[in-house]
């Protein structure tokens, strides 16, 4: 494992920057657009001082036990400097796997921009820590992230029925992996 828990990360068209209370400025607009929240039990952020205190407290890295590493990063765009969204993982160190999830903003979907930035989480995680698996859960309603996971080649493990209930709609969710054999075969 490498000695720094998160570090930048870029590709040519994408800067990944670890995320702090600094970014809630930036990211509170993209972040308040109710239609991007279908899918997520969480609603848009109240106010930019409430996404800062999240930052700050997610930043930290570690949950109380230190069983869980939290990895965030913004996603900025490297031509324009637009901040697009995030890419996310909780590494389980007991069982040496992460869940990956991404947010991109609306107004930047369909453009592959999840799709390059899931991709370097994914090497990152693969590359930085020791894990056997990657998994993401996705809610079986969402077919953008199911196509997204497919293209990246996660395979489905399972579906979840009843896995949580919001906004008053019962969601159920596909479990999605991705091997590290696996996926050093691809790179």
């Amino acid at each position: 494992m490498n000695t720094q828990l998160i570090e930048p990360m870029m590709s040519d068209l994408y800067f990944l920057e670890p995320l702090n209370k600094l970014h809630a400025p930036k990211m509170y607009a993209g972040l308040c657009v109710d239609d991007d929240y279908k899918f997520i039990p969480s609603n848009p952020p109240a106010s930019v001082e409430e996404l800062a205190a999240r930052y700050e407290r997610i930043s930290q890295r570690h949950t109380s036990g230190q069983n869980e590493i939290w990895l965030n990063w913004v996603i900025i765009s490297r031509q324009s400097a637009d901040y697009m969204g995030y890419v996310q993982a909780t590494i389980m160190l007991d069982k040496e796997c992460a869940y990956i999830a991404y947010h991109v903003f609306g107004k930047y979907q369909k453009q592959k921009v999840a799709k390059q930035c899931v991709r370097l989480l994914i090497n990152y995680l693969f590359n930085n820590y020791k894990l056997s698996h990657v998994d993401a859960l996705i809610d079986t309603r969402n077919l953008a992230s199911i196509g997204l996971a497919e293209s990246l080649e996660l395979k489905k493990i399972n579906e979840i029925k009843d896995a949580d209930y919001f906004k008053e709609s019962t969601s159920n969710e596909f479990h999605y992996r991705v091997l590290v054999s696996d996926w050093a075969m691809k790179v």
